[in-house]
């Protein structure tokens, strides 16, 4: 197929601003990536927006593994297009489509629409007589994902998922997409994460979906990080803390390049790997659970800054995400003791700063704890924890269960997304949604706020 294909994988993303948007998307051919928009209610009144592309090869990734190995076997990506859209106004409908700039002219792409993010603070407007209470915000999250399709990690599961949230975020009735790490288990093969980008695009290219680092999208035990290592971390592996013992295992050397390549985040933290954003109420914090965060590491010092400089008056609810849970009961005491450790360093800030939620996922299963959990005592000031593994890859069977009293509920039988609608300052609700959009647990999160 030597014809210039179109763009591909289209998606957007937050920005550090509720008026702009990052839109992403892929070509074959070379070009100059722009993008042209236009408010949903005025669509002659149009404005191009031009970005910057990039690209990676296997040498560009910290080992050419199995799949990635020589020239015979990778297959470049293509042309990985990002374009900063600028100026937009807050919770408004746009139409948008993404094109390559070349000698020829144009190459455009189909139309797509999105909403503009609520601002920071934002609380729906009263309307009339209309006694149904919406949600301030609503958003979606999940972990584990997978393509399928006879990869080795899953079975179709991950595109049901993709339809079950491409139906729940119909209308406009969603402001976010969270998915917290294993994206596409593509592990060093190219053509598993295009198929990954392609499958998401249904609601990727309509809702901003943000992304954090799990262990397949990073972890490394050979190669030269010191060059490569999308992180920008200058050592020649990755974070292996001696309590990690064989929990921080090599996942095809990707160490982090084409993750970082293929998604955008706000400009306020270590590119993707950790930042955060707000959406009306919430203010949420992405981690690496695949880096270190130990007391005056460069991640621990962004969590602490960014933690303190949150305006609960503006922004009550903070929920912070990360690949691996710190409470999680599964019997499986490799992965128990990183999550120990990790909250040896950091759940004094989760308490201290008063976050209300933290939601993970690698377990592939659905685990959730008592409210307030804190050194293993619930009610103790700290925040609810809920593992949502639940996204495609292939769930944990007939696992054992650590007796601990702060497990609230285990579903192993299930996949979904997890639903959070925050309606005011106090209130927040959550629900398990699973295939067929049966809601197999829920919750409340009722906070009196000083």
């Amino acid at each position: 197929d030597t014809e210039p294909s179109g763009p591909k994988a289209i998606h957007i993303s937050l920005t550090e601003s509720p008026t702009a948007i990052h839109i992403q998307f892929s070509t074959t051919n070379i070009g100059k990536p722009v993008v042209e928009i236009a408010a949903k209610d005025n669509p002659s009144e149009s404005t191009k927006y031009e970005g910057e592309s990039t690209t990676y090869l296997a040498s560009d990734m910290c080992v050419k593994n199995q799949s990635a190995d020589s020239t015979k076997n990778f297959v470049p990506p293509g042309q990985l297009h990002t374009i900063k859209v600028t100026d937009l106004k807050v919770n408004t409908d746009y139409v948008y489509r993404a094109g390559v700039s070349t000698g020829q002219g144009i190459r455009w792409g189909d139309y797509f629409n999105f909403r503009s993010s609520k601002p920071p603070g934002f609380i729906p407007p009263k309307s009339g007589n209309n006694t149904s209470i919406k949600p301030a915000i609503t958003f979606l999250a999940l972990a584990d994902q997978g393509v399928g399709n006879g990869t080795k990690h899953g079975d179709g599961a991950g595109q049901n998922v993709t339809r079950l949230i491409t139906s729940l975020a119909s209308n406009h009735t969603v402001d976010s997409i969270h998915i917290i790490g294993d994206l596409s288990y593509a592990d060093g093969s190219t053509e598993i994460w295009d198929k990954y980008m392609d499958m998401i695009e249904p609601f990727a290219s309509r809702i901003p979906t943000m992304v954090a680092v799990g262990n397949h999208e990073y972890d490394y035990t050979r190669g030269d990080g010191s060059k490569k290592d999308g992180s920008g971390i200058k050592t020649n592996e990755t974070f292996h803390p001696s309590w990690g013992g064989s929990g921080f295992h090599d996942e095809g050397g990707e160490c982090g390049v084409p993750f970082a390549k293929r998604f955008a985040a706000p400009n306020n933290g270590n590119s993707i790997f950790w930042y955060s954003f707000e959406q009306s109420l919430v203010h949420t914090i992405m981690l690496s659970s695949e880096h270190n965060m130990t007391r005056g590491s460069a991640q621990y010092k962004f969590l602490e800054a960014d933690l303190s400089g949150i305006n609960r008056t503006v922004t009550p609810w903070v929920v912070v995400e990360l690949h691996r849970p710190l409470y999680n009961s599964e019997k499986y005491a490799t992965q128990d003791a990183i999550g120990i450790a990790m909250r040896y360093e950091i759940e004094e800030l989760l308490r201290l700063y008063h976050v209300d939620l933290v939601m993970s996922g690698h377990y592939h299963a659905y685990l959730r704890t008592c409210d307030g959990l804190y050194q293993e005592k619930c009610s103790n000031g700290g925040p609810q924890h809920v593992t949502i593994g639940i996204g495609g890859a292939p769930l944990d069977c007939d696992m054992q269960l650590y007796p601990n009293h702060y497990t609230e509920k285990f579903d192993e039988d299930h996949f979904g997304v997890g639903r959070v609608s925050v309606y005011n300052a106090s209130a927040l609700h959550f629900e398990f949604v699973a295939l067929g959009e049966e809601v197999v647990d829920d919750f409340w999160i009722l906070r009196q706020r000083n």
